[in-house]
């Protein structure tokens, strides 16, 4: 009898282990959601071969057209040295695809084709704008329209946006190094911002520039997210500072980080 009565203990006490690893996997199928990891992807475009391949290229086209009957006689030159300084990315990349369709109708397409993918100029987003004489836009309507001072609840909003809204705006990267402190200027068109001076931005450096466009870039960027954040109010410049307590000028309506 005794052995009878453990021998039942023991099947309900299994059938009670089996019924709760059930219940426990239909509760986790059912209620407990899987997390899901999403990444931001950033799509290059393809805008030309770079300067150097660029040349190359077109040194083996013209070597051809002399050689051979070519409609027109010569491939189209390529946009380097001040071509490329002077031109925007939808002008390379029109100048390139000329250059391709010429050697597609001549009948010397493999001159072109061979350019390896890391010998290419790629951008995340191309420009039209047109290039002026110092290599950046020609026209920017905030360096000729006039502009109103505006109101110091305006910008003490707009700086407030900035301070809330840092790292959505320019980057969790950025926002990490960077913090907005004060509009400067008489017409608050001037942001101060600290930068970490044991970190490099991706522009080269908090005084100054980087020799490569595609690296310059990263800065027009910069400063076009944050016009972007504060419409209708733009920037003109933006000032970087390492003082770990920066004094702000007091030459306009400003407002200031705390």
């Amino acid at each position: 009898m005794f052995v009878l009565v453990t021998f039942k203990m023991t099947v309900i006490c299994d059938l009670d282990t089996v019924l709760f690893k059930r219940l426990q996997f239909l509760w986790l199928r059912i209620y407990v959601k899987p997390q899901v990891h999403r990444l931001s992807v950033i799509t290059m475009k393809r805008i030309c071969p770079n300067p150097i391949p660029w040349n190359k290229s077109f040194e083996r086209l013209n070597h051809f057209a002399k050689e051979h009957p070519c409609m027109p006689p010569s491939p189209p030159k390529p946009l380097i040295l001040a071509g490329w300084a002077f031109s925007n990315d939808t002008e390379k990349m029109q100048r390139w695809e000329e250059t391709v369709a010429w050697a597609n109708i001549n009948g010397c397409l493999e001159l072109v084709k061979g350019i390896p993918e890391n010998e290419f100029y790629f951008v995340s987003e191309p420009t039209s704008y047109t290039i002026g004489p110092f290599g950046g836009p020609m026209y920017l309507p905030w360096n000729f329209d006039s502009k109103l001072i505006p109101s110091y609840e305006e910008i003490t909003r707009h700086f407030e946006e900035l301070k809330l809204r840092w790292s959505e705006i320019v980057g969790l990267e950025l926002a990490h190094i960077t913090r907005p402190i004060s509009f400067t200027g008489e017409k608050a068109r001037r942001l101060l911002v600290f930068a970490d001076s044991s970190s490099r931005p991706p522009w080269g450096g908090w005084s100054h520039l980087s020799h490569l466009e595609t690296d310059r870039r990263t800065f027009t960027k910069f400063r076009a997210v944050i016009n972007k954040a504060i419409v209708p109010h733009q920037v003109d410049h933006i000032d970087f500072t390492t003082d770990t307590e920066p004094i702000a000028p007091r030459n306009g309506p400003q407002a200031t980080h705390s």
